[in-house]
């Protein structure tokens, strides 16, 4: 049974100086919703949270309207990319905003976020004329932020504060999705709660709720204590709100993704993601990474996954350059290690399926893929990879393998180059080489060495 809580008028503060915070444990796990029949879905902050991303100066107009075409194709009808966000501020906002609604799309809905105050939301009500029905709306919930960052004189003048844009917002149709800012470090039975209950009581019932680990706090071990806990934090808002909740996680502990599956598990409906893990600092939970959470969860919908590799041309091309080693979408097919090499080379035969892979390239939109990279622990399977691709290409039959002269000749000159020499004066070594051979080095050294026409 749901009571109501009341506020707690002390202050209360996390100060760990600036070190590595603690973890709390608590002697028994925070327990999931023993029946959760609640469909899980994926929210979209790319072109809001995301744009703030350190890297960004500017994300290119034309960039963000394609962006919004790519995840309605990649959403392909299913609902379960269900909004995206955007800014309303600037010019080139509401032009954007413009494009958006003008799609017409029925998924991701188009949704946008603004500060606590009325004016937003009468600025929203003018520029959207109706057609915007939900909006983000910040709503700080840690002391730190309630009183070092806003001022306010007492948590409860912040909710009195906070109550003016909700209120504004349900008298023009829209229903608010309160933003908890820095949640993870807010008071949760002493403010959170209380808070949400009256946003609850206010709204009859209509407004929703975003969780946020804004400084990347959260734990997602059951066992952990609030307000870090993501597991017990849902549980606990579950059961005292009956609130619908979304997660919004920063990967400052690489976290992100682990405490958004949690929020799922714990009872929440909706995680709010950014492609590539855009954000703020280390970034937001990666869309890409919940795309493949929820599949390997709660099943496939029908989402065309496809769609992952040209998002990722555009934000790599006209946004800013990922990392190549993210998750995904990075280069997670190309293997050096010898060992590793030969279990890809016979995968493809192997009556269990992928040895050294997770899944396969073509999932994600993937064509062709560099399998093999050749540099100093690789073995002869990349070699031999490279040249039958290279007789391939000649439309030549002739295979190499590992009882081929050749390869042996090629593997010997390549280890020479990156063992250098050794000068024995010095007990050191200078002159050894650095970098990966290409595919075309290979082949020429197969071409000197008369294994190639």
């Amino acid at each position: 049974m749901v009571t109501t809580a009341t506020i707690n008028a002390e202050r209360v503060y996390y100060n760990f100086d600036g070190k590595l915070p603690p973890v709390p444990m608590e002697e028994r796990p925070a327990t999931p919703p023993p029946v959760d029949d609640s469909r899980k879905l994926i929210t979209d902050t790319t072109l809001r949270d995301g744009a703030q991303d350190s890297r960004i100066p500017l994300f290119p107009h034309e960039a963000r309207v394609r962006y919004f075409d790519l995840l309605h194709q990649l959403d392909n009808g299913t609902g379960t990319i269900y909004a995206v966000e955007a800014f309303i501020y600037q010019k080139r906002d509401i032009w954007t905003l413009e494009q958006l609604l003008s799609r017409g799309y029925e998924w991701p809905k188009v949704t946008t976020w603004t500060r606590a105050t009325p004016k937003d939301i009468k600025l929203l009500v003018e520029v959207s004329q109706g057609r915007i029905k939900e909006t983000g709306m910040l709503a700080s919930a840690s002391d730190h932020h309630i009183f070092d960052k806003l001022n306010f004189r007492s948590k409860e003048e912040a909710i009195e504060k906070y109550l003016q844009p909700i209120v504004t917002a349900l008298e023009n149709g829209i229903t608010p999705r309160v933003h908890l800012e820095d949640c993870t470090r807010a008071d949760i039975y002493g403010w959170v709660i209380p808070f949400m209950q009256r946003v609850l009581e206010v709204s009859e019932g209509k407004a929703k709720f975003r969780v946020c680990d804004t400084i990347g706090w959260g734990i997602p071990d059951p066992y952990a204590a609030l307000p870090w806990g993501i597991p017990r934090l849902f549980q606990v808002l579950r059961e005292e709100t009956g609130a619908e909740l979304e997660f919004h996680g920063h990967n400052d502990f690489g976290l992100a993704t682990a405490n958004s599956v949690m929020s799922w598990r714990y009872g929440g409906t909706k995680v709010n993601t950014a492609f590539g893990g855009l954000g703020e600092r280390t970034g937001n939970c990666a869309l890409e990474q919940m795309i493949a959470a929820l599949i390997r969860y709660y099943g496939d919908p029908g989402l065309d996954l496809t769609l992952l590799e040209e998002m990722k041309e555009l934000i790599h091309g006209e946004v800013t350059p990922l990392p190549d080693r993210a998750p995904i979408i990075g280069e997670v097919f190309t293997t050096v290690a010898g060992i590793h090499q030969a279990g890809v080379a016979r995968q493809a035969d192997a009556p269990g399926g992928l040895i050294y892979l997770p899944f396969e390239a073509s999932l994600f939109g993937r064509d062709t893929v560099e399998l093999s990279r050749v540099g100093s622990l690789s073995g002869s399977e990349g070699i031999i990879s490279i040249l039958n691709r290279a007789m391939e290409s000649r439309g030549s039959e002739q295979r190499f393998s590992g009882t081929n002269r050749v390869v042996k000749q090629i593997y010997d000159r390549i280890q020479a180059e990156y063992d250098g020499q050794l000068d024995e004066a010095t007990d050191s070594y200078s002159g050894y080489r650095r970098d990966f051979y290409t595919s075309d080095e290979i082949v020429a050294i197969a071409r000197e060495l008369g294994a190639l026409e």
